[in-house]
């Protein structure tokens, strides 16, 4: 009796193709600096209003959930993570049309 079943299917092929980055930037781009500078903004605006996000993984679904709080801790909504890129992206959190 031999166990010897040979090949069986295809190999996956390996890409041969690299990249190589020699330098690491000293600053991030341009355009990159200037979206964290809007995060930064929808940041302090929300903070400004007496509002702040945090961000939790649904245990049951596995999703983000994404809660709106005041300054005390208390939940004022549930917004989809969708909303919350809206208002880092500078669209106020009330007009964000989700």
């Amino acid at each position: 009796m031999s166990f010897d079943s040979g090949s069986v299917g295809r190999r996956p092929s390996i890409a041969t193709d690299t990249a190589t980055v020699d330098t690491i930037p000293a600053s991030p781009p341009p355009e990159v600096r200037d979206a964290i500078g809007v995060a930064d903004q929808a940041y302090h605006d929300l903070k400004a209003s007496g509002s702040e996000l945090r961000f939790k993984i649904n245990e049951a679904t596995g999703k983000l959930t994404v809660e709106v709080h005041d300054v005390q801790g208390n939940l004022m909504s549930t917004v989809p993570a969708s909303t919350v890129l809206n208002v880092a992206s500078g669209q106020p959190i009330s007009g964000s049309g989700d």
